[in-house]
């Protein structure tokens, strides 16, 4: 299928292999267990949509990189302000802190509008006082953030289990939220979405939910009937 898609497309257009895990071990597997699927991303040129997709953290994410919380119980973490590559207007005496090498993160003006924020954390000595052989950093609160970026990886969404509502009886339906995610991603509302092998209808059912247009092709009386009477 792969090659099949290199030569219609092209292989400089093929961006990413996603694998899905759509289901658990097998007990009776007599081989390496096969729980996942296999998605290739696709597009028609260099230029195309592209919606990053958010996820929530995980507690254990939560535990190693938001350890830290306000007395008031908000969750952050310190990250760097120092520029990663030379910012010779970046350099600047900063409360007592000397410039770093390359420079700080954000301009003079900008970093007094955090500290008067309250995001920047300054290390300080054990009698109080302001450590300036060390570095402030920025404090980045969880409550600001929308999630981790979904990546080639996808675990959380589960499979149509047999007591599953949205179950339809179509030997190969895949799940809503599955469909969901690779419409959100790849196109806008308003766009077309097309699924020229559409089955019971999830993509279609998904560009609805998403306010996207849609053709949707299949051979069967079986699937368009099932298609009808889903959107009904």
């Amino acid at each position: 299928l792969k090659l099949l898609l290199d030569a219609i497309f092209g292989p400089e257009n093929f961006r990413n292999e996603i694998t899905w895990k759509r289901t658990g071990v097998h007990g009776d597997s007599k081989t390496w267990s096969k729980v996942s699927d296999i998605i290739f991303f696709f597009t028609k040129s260099a230029a195309f949509v592209w919606n990053d997709q958010l996820q929530s953290h995980s507690a254990e994410y939560l535990e190693s990189h938001y350890s830290k919380s306000d007395p008031d119980g908000r969750r952050y973490q310190l990250t760097s302000i120092l520029s990663p590559s030379p910012r010779p207007n970046m350099m600047y005496e900063w409360k007592g802190f000397p410039s770093p090498p390359m420079g700080w993160r954000f301009s003079k003006a900008r970093m007094a509008e955090l500290d008067a924020a309250g995001l920047i954390w300054y290390p300080t000595r054990a009698d109080g006082a302001l450590d300036t052989e060390k570095r402030p950093r920025f404090k980045r609160y969880l409550d600001e953030q929308q999630g981790t970026k979904v990546t080639t990886i996808w675990t959380d969404i589960a499979p149509i289990n047999a007591r599953a509502q949205e179950r339809l009886g179509y030997p190969t339906q895949k799940p809503l939220a599955l469909l969901e995610r690779i419409i959100a991603a790849s196109s806008n509302p308003g766009d077309v979405v097309l699924d020229p092998f559409c089955g019971c209808g999830t993509a279609v059912d998904a560009a609805q939910k998403l306010a996207r247009r849609w053709i949707g092709i299949d051979v069967t009386h079986l699937a368009i009937g099932l298609i009808e009477k889903r959107l009904k």
